[in-house]
């Protein structure tokens, strides 16, 4: 469940940046520079549970990441030093902070984790931050029952529209579910369930297409190993295909688009696969030749680049670092293609790092990219100077700008505030529903048991009066027999005297 991706970043200047957490608990990173050459290996800070790494288009890097103390801290690099802080602190000792993911959406960082209870297995809370550079806001999302072989137990994506998609996986009673739920106009929807998974070994991966929702299903069922394609429609059909079962197992499934075809691959015996969604069924599984037996694993990926670059894959397969080559699922079908190797090109005086991105049919695109970067600087100094008389003016308008920002969002608060206060009422009415439904169902019980006791009553009284019938026409039968038994006696009495 503490499973850690490293991650590699490849800068402007096609350096290779790769953080990972090593053995110690320490985050550190390094740079390669030359064919499988690494500079040596930088301590970033100490006692790491997790953490996660985002690159904005300028190349800035942040990197937020969790520690043992219950501490999440950020940092950046800033003049060849990472400068940070920290901004959240646990205040208990019960839990700790694990799977942490972040995204950043216009100036606010959202920040997710789970919560997991220490003295319990099965209970983690997923929470979510939003860090807006100054302050931090955090609420409790929801409560996840975790399933105990699961790498990863939620994932959090944003789509075209800045909203943010969360799908996670829970065990409800004996059912393990996998359930929906989005954040659009800073609201969290409703959680919705989507359906159940059976099996063991299971894992998932999101793809928001909309109006679908695709998602890679990984599980297994007794000896063998299945990869299904789920496709969500956000009316609520939902249908399933199957794209590979096999005896070996399965491993780091990834779900992408190409041009209009949805595509999925895969690791098996340490070979990749991959296939094509076709209208209704999934392409016949095709082996990516790698040209080497190197040992493949997954890698959260980065690089800068403009819209029109032709890697933008946040998932990816590589090699280890001595011989690290980079496969990027988008050019496994591709005629003529070739492995992303690197190169040092020292007779041109252009500093490449060791796997020089060498995608088929684009390097004179990279070049260019290269040469209008170049050109950007120079424009850069010419903007200078209308930034600075452009700077005048909204230094003049920023008061009134600060100020309507200001009763906006006290406008926001309030009306959150509102929103909130209104869905504590809604709660409680359903409660005192629920008591009065209660209540009615005891008064009908107790109005059944009443005329129950009122018909036995009155059985019970009518056999009274039965009985007191009896008892008087027996009293009246005794009262004759006594009259007729003392006119007996009276009788002998005198006949005696008259014998006598």
């Amino acid at each position: 469940m503490n499973h850690l991706y490293s991650w590699i970043y490849v800068d402007y200047e096609n350096n290779i940046w790769k953080f990972s957490q090593n053995n110690n608990s320490e985050l550190c990173y390094k740079i390669m520079y030359g064919e499988g050459k690494w500079t040596k290996e930088s301590l970033i800070d100490k006692d790491i549970v997790g953490f996660a790494v985002n690159v904005e288009e300028d190349g800035k890097i942040h990197i937020v990441y969790s520690c043992t103390n219950g501490q999440i801290k950020y940092c950046t690099l800033k003049d060849n030093q990472w400068i940070g802080r920290i901004l959240y602190l646990m205040d208990s000792d019960k839990f700790e902070i694990r799977n942490l993911k972040v995204e950043i959406i216009n100036d606010e960082m959202h920040i997710f984790y789970l919560l997991i209870e220490i003295n319990s297995s099965n209970h983690g809370v997923l929470v979510h931050s939003i860090w807006n550079g100054k302050e931090t806001k955090t609420s409790k999302l929801l409560d996840i029952n975790l399933i105990p072989d699961v790498k990863e137990n939620y994932i959090a994506a944003v789509d075209k529209e800045n909203n943010i998609d969360v799908l996670f996986i829970t065990e409800e009673e004996k059912d393990i579910t996998l359930n929906y739920c989005s954040y659009k106009n800073r609201r969290w929807t409703l959680v919705k369930r989507l359906y159940s998974i059976q099996g063991r070994d299971i894992g998932f991966e999101m793809l928001n297409d909309q109006p679908y929702i695709h998602i890679l299903n990984k599980h297994m069922e007794g000896a063998n190993f299945y990869l299904d394609h789920v496709r969500v429609e956000m009316k609520g059909d939902i249908q399933k295909f199957r794209i590979h079962e096999s005896r070996q197992e399965l491993m780091e499934p990834l779900l992408f688009k190409q041009g209009e075809k949805l595509c999925a691959c895969w690791l098996e015996e340490n070979k990749i696969f991959y296939s094509f969604f076709e209208e209704d069924h999934w392409s016949r599984p095709t082996y990516f030749n790698r040209n080497n037996e190197y040992r493949v694993k997954r890698y959260h990926f980065y690089i800068v680049s403009d819209h029109d670059a032709p890697i933008s894959e946040r998932e990816i397969y590589g090699t280890g670092d001595m011989n690290l080559d980079l496969f990027f699922p988008s050019e496994f079908s591709q005629e003529g293609k070739e492995l992303l190797k690197g190169a040092a090109n020292q007779e041109k005086g252009i500093q490449h790092y060791a796997n020089q991105i060498d995608v088929p049919q684009k390097v004179e695109a990279l070049q260019n990219l290269k040469l209008r970067l170049y050109r950007v600087k120079a424009e850069n100094k010419k903007l200078k100077n209308i930034v600075a008389s452009a700077t005048m003016q909204l230094q003049k308008k920023q008061g009134l700008i600060d100020a309507q920002k200001e009763k906006i969002s006290k406008i926001l608060e309030q009306k959150q505030n509102t929103d909130e206060n209104c869905d504590m009422f809604i709660e409680l009415q359903q409660q005192m529903q629920k008591k009065l439904e209660y209540v009615n169902r005891r008064l009908l019980e107790e109005k059944n048991h009443k005329a129950a006791l009122d018909n036995k009553l009155k059985e019970s009284e009518e056999e009274k009066a039965v009985i007191r019938q009896q008892v008087e026409r027996m009293t009246e039968e005794r009262n004759i027999l006594k009259k007729q038994l003392e006119s007996e006696k009276n009788k002998s009495f005198v006949e005696r005297l008259l014998k006598g």
